[in-house]
């Protein structure tokens, strides 16, 4: 049987960062890493809509990073990994046993509280993780990204080259937290409902994740954040649902290269176990082609893109 391929993008600044998972029966294999530097910020020439000659070259120079002997069969699942900032990301409870029109109702009705689009949105949902609703039935929380259709359009005219079946937008935290998942998945210690969090620091914002175990419970961004702030709202974030920080067992960095006074708050406060993101941490992916560059936390996005293989929900809403 033919391995089933799955590819993440990552947008941030000047850097596109790509990643390949091949997965057949026995193993997961990441088979492709790497990144594509240009000399703008290029997700600002996509939301501009101006700059094509330099959307185009993205666009051929993702489509040579994916050829070559291991592309005859092309990428079953594509994943492009966005900011937090550029969608609407919000949960929803669905009834498990709710078919496609139910779900889509619901969806819908929670987009028009949330989000008030009067713009055409493009909106996929995952489900994330069950719980039980009242009187016993069953529910399946959904995570939402809503974003305009003029950004997914341009976002998928960069990766249009690539020889990829299906081609998606996804949240980077979301992305991050397949990896985060991995990475437990691969530790001996790692306990089934054990509570962790995941900080990814950017030029531009700081993202936080919580999760327990390999569920994914909250998340969000904040921008302008010093290094005590963020170990701040990782204490917040815990707290919402009743977690201290000794609570916590490890935390996980991830994004560009963070300053050490970023550590040293998060060690205060969370204590030692303090982790960098890194797919040698996923000891049941291994990796053939390391990256060139060495700040390997910022491909989270795209590694994490490429690992997810959750359930998903799509449609669209339109606005005049």
């Amino acid at each position: 049987m033919d391995a089933y391929v799955r590819a993440g993008v990552d947008i941030t600044g000047r850097a596109v960062r790509y990643a390949e998972v091949s997965q057949s029966a026995s193993e997961r294999r990441l088979s492709r890493l790497g990144r594509i530097d240009v000399d703008e910020d290029l997700l600002n020439s996509v939301l501009s809509g101006g700059d094509d000659e330099r959307v185009h070259a993205v666009s051929e120079a993702l489509a040579e990073a994916f050829s070559g002997p291991e592309d005859s069969r092309g990428i079953d699942d594509l994943r492009i990994a966005i900011s937090p900032r550029e969608g609407h990301s919000f949960r929803v409870p669905v009834s498990s046993e709710a078919g496609p029109d139910a779900r889509r109702s619901c969806l819908r009705q929670a987009t028009d509280l949330l989000v008030a689009p009067e713009k055409p949105l493009r909106i996929t949902a995952d489900v994330v993780c069950h719980g039980a609703m009242p009187r016993g039935a069953e529910e399946a929380w959904m995570h939402v990204l809503a974003v305009e259709e003029r950004l997914d359009e341009r976002l998928r005219r960069l990766v249009r080259d690539v020889p990829a079946k299906h081609t998606r937008l996804m949240s980077g935290a979301h992305a991050a937290v397949s990896m985060i998942g991995c990475a437990e998945a691969a530790r001996e210690d790692a306990g089934e409902n054990s509570c962790v969090l995941g900080i990814g620091w950017y030029a531009d914002r700081l993202d936080y994740i919580f999760c327990t175990g390999k569920v994914w419970r909250f998340g969000g961004f904040a921008e302008g954040i010093e290094p005590i702030d963020a170990a701040y709202l990782g204490v917040h974030t815990a707290s919402r649902f009743g977690i201290p920080p000794s609570g916590v067992k490890t935390v996980y960095m991830y994004g560009e290269t963070a300053p050490d006074a970023l550590f040293s708050e998060l060690r205060a406060v969370f204590g030692g176990d303090i982790r960098v993101l890194h797919p040698a941490a996923l000891q049941d992916v291994p990796v053939t082609s390391p990256p060139s560059d060495v700040d390997v936390p910022a491909y989270a996005g795209c590694i994490g893109g490429a690992l997810y293989e959750g359930e998903e929900f799509f449609y669209s809403v339109s606005r005049p």
